[in-house]
């Protein structure tokens, strides 16, 4: 499952592997938050943040927050199929158990169009993160021999992401934690691994306004289960959706969302916890809010060509 690294020093000294990053259920709404490839991929800037709440009511459990701004660069276009270049700003916040990090990161991208409706973006996302580790709220049944401490480090961080789309399907992978550390000041056998994620999705377009939006995303890290998560969003003219998710590890997800004053858009799901953790949780909660200036242009009526689609 996601984050439960606590155990590495906690429950036993012995090695153990799991994903380090946490979960996002909204992530075709936030697709910056999880690839720098779409760093100012829109024709204006987009401001982004989602907060999240897994295993609410449970001990230690983890919540988690992303923050992002992302914006294209202004540049003198020689041929309309030249490249264009994006950059932004994230930070990312995660607390679970005893462990608390903080991580912010810059990053850029370049936008390369083979056609008017065919692209690949290519992005790189660099910058620190700070891995806190607090013994008090660890509390082991006994000493264990592998924790240091309560300790503070701080570690260089770098991402990579790549993105294909057309005008109605899209690719993205990304890869993260580059620049592998070790957690010597907290901890014996502790360190970071990469990790890495690839996402699909389509757009189904029908007469009645409706458009329906499938995606499948697949995380991965070494010794890890593969985090799969399936997802179907219907759309209503490009202002109202909700959509049902569903991912292999521990939940089914429900969502829904809203574009207002054609600046904003929100999010929310919430997450019904399959696991054995489910009886004594109030589940989890994620919310996203949007800003964009990017105005849609196309036909309202039939959800189609905006100025700033789902796959741009």
């Amino acid at each position: 499952m996601r984050l439960i690294i606590a155990c590495l020093f906690v429950v036993t000294t012995q090695c153990c592997f799991s994903q380090q990053l946490g979960h996002m259920s909204t992530w075709s709404s936030h697709q910056y938050a999880i690839n720098p490839a779409h760093t100012g991929i829109k024709k204006c800037i987009e401001a982004q943040s989602t907060v999240r709440g897994q295993w609410i009511n449970f001990p230690g459990a983890p919540y988690t927050g992303w923050v992002t701004v992302s914006s294209p660069l202004r540049a003198k276009r020689k041929k309309f199929l030249s490249a264009r270049h994006g950059l932004g700003g994230m930070a990312y916040a995660d607390k679970i158990g005893p462990y608390q990090s903080f991580t912010f990161l810059m990053s850029y991208a370049g936008h390369f169009n083979f056609s008017q409706t065919t692209r690949l973006s290519l992005g790189l996302a660099a910058g620190m993160n700070q891995l806190s580790f607090d013994k008090e709220l660890a509390k082991p049944l006994d000493a264990d021999p592998a924790i240091n401490g309560s300790a503070t480090q701080l570690f260089p961080d770098a991402r990579f992401g790549a993105w294909f789309n057309g005008t109605n399907y899209y690719f993205g992978m990304a890869l993260y934690n580059l620049i592998p550390q070790k957690w010597t000041q907290i901890g014996r056998d502790g360190s970071s691994v990469i990790h890495g994620m690839f996402n699909a999705g389509t757009r189904l377009s029908f007469q009645n306004d409706v458009s329906l939006l499938p995606a499948l995303y697949v995380g991965f890290a070494p010794h890890s289960p593969i985090d799969l998560q399936l997802q179907a969003v219907v759309d209503y003219r490009g202002r109202a959706s909700f959509g049902l998710g569903f991912r292999n590890t521990d939940a089914l997800i429900a969502m829904v969302g809203y574009r207002f004053e054609e600046r904003w858009k929100i999010m929310y799901s919430y997450d019904f916890i399959l696991s054995s953790l489910r009886p004594n949780t109030f589940h989890t909660h994620e919310l996203t809010i949007g800003f964009s200036p990017c105005r849609r242009v196309g036909n309202e009526n039939t959800g189609s060509g905006s100025s700033c689609p789902l796959f741009e």
